[in-house]
């Protein structure tokens, strides 16, 4: 009796073991479903994903309209392709992230920005095409403006301010070939506006350093010191605000869709329209990017 006993119970365990696995299996594949797409690919930077669906890689971009308005507009390099404007994703504010618990270096950013908003940071945005999406106004107030730790004077002592940013015109690109390439960009030159005007005003001679970054770490590489900000559009998010230390929102954005325009009368409808119609679409975006959490679920 005590064998036959003892065999049941081998027989439920390995029962109950193999449900445990099917079931663990199941929640795992329900957690990475998309909302849309049979398949996502992950690359590096936005333009990465462009590029990946420029070569096939994939049916649809999700990157975000300040991109996708230069590279629609712009230049012929993407001329076969659009964004799907029936379809809305995600309207977004950018901020700049700086190492959590570094407000009094945030508050001076602030403070900068604020202070530009009549001039050069309306004029950077006219260079580049973006005087619609300005937020920061003169009377913009500063929420960390009464910041006493000590990052501010630790960016003094160091005589640098180090920006970490990824290729994403027109935020951030290469102006030109080879080495006579010129970095600009809304960010670059506003960022440079900024440091300019901190070493005016408190008489500092800190310069500011350009570090191309995975923009996958970017919150590691705050953390452990490599950079002293992210200043890149970066989307402003509660789970950024929570692990990062945030400016005022500066730039507003949306994330769009983009499509060969022979697939635009597939593709280009409503939401709920266009869900159906892209569920055996291969979707490509930057990893850890906003536009990344528009195509899994459980993000928004």
């Amino acid at each position: 009796m005590k064998r036959v006993i003892t065999a049941i119970l081998s027989v439920m365990l390995i029962a109950a073991t193999l449900l445990t696995f099917v079931a663990c299996g199941e929640n795992k594949k329900e957690e990475n479903n998309n909302k849309f797409g049979k398949e996502l690919l992950g690359v590096t930077s936005q333009l990465d994903a462009l590029n990946g669906l420029k070569k096939g890689d994939a049916d649809i971009a999700v990157i975000d309209s300040v991109m996708a308005g230069y590279y629609m507009n712009s230049t012929d390099e993407f001329k076969d392709y659009q964004v799907l404007d029936k379809v809305t994703l995600a309207e977004e504010q950018y901020g700049i992230a700086a190492k959590k618990g570094n407000d009094a270096l945030m508050s001076k950013i602030n403070e900068a920005l604020i202070a530009l908003a009549d001039t050069e940071y309306k004029t950077v945005a006219d260079t580049y095409g973006l005087t619609t999406e300005l937020l920061v106004k003169a009377d913009t107030v500063n929420p960390l403006a009464n910041a006493t730790d000590g990052s501010w004077e630790k960016v003094v002592a160091s005589k640098k301010i180090i920006v970490g940013y990824t290729l994403f015109a027109p935020i951030a690109y290469n102006d030109g070939e080879g080495s006579d390439a010129k970095l600009v960009g809304f960010d670059i030159d506003l960022a440079k506006a900024v440091v300019n005007y901190l070493k005016t005003t408190y008489s500092t001679e800190i310069a500011v350093e350009f570090i191309v970054i995975d923009w996958d770490q970017k919150e590691a590489l705050l953390e452990n010191g490599s950079i002293d900000l992210v200043w890149n559009g970066m989307t402003i998010t509660q789970e950024r605000i929570d692990a990062m230390c945030i400016s005022v929102p500066y730039l507003a954005n949306k994330q769009v869709a983009i499509a060969k325009k022979a697939d635009a009368e597939k593709y280009n409808k409503a939401y709920d329209e266009f869900v159906t119609s892209a569920a055996d679409a291969v979707i490509i975006v930057e990893k850890g990017s906003a536009g990344e959490s528009q195509v899994l679920p459980g993000e928004e």
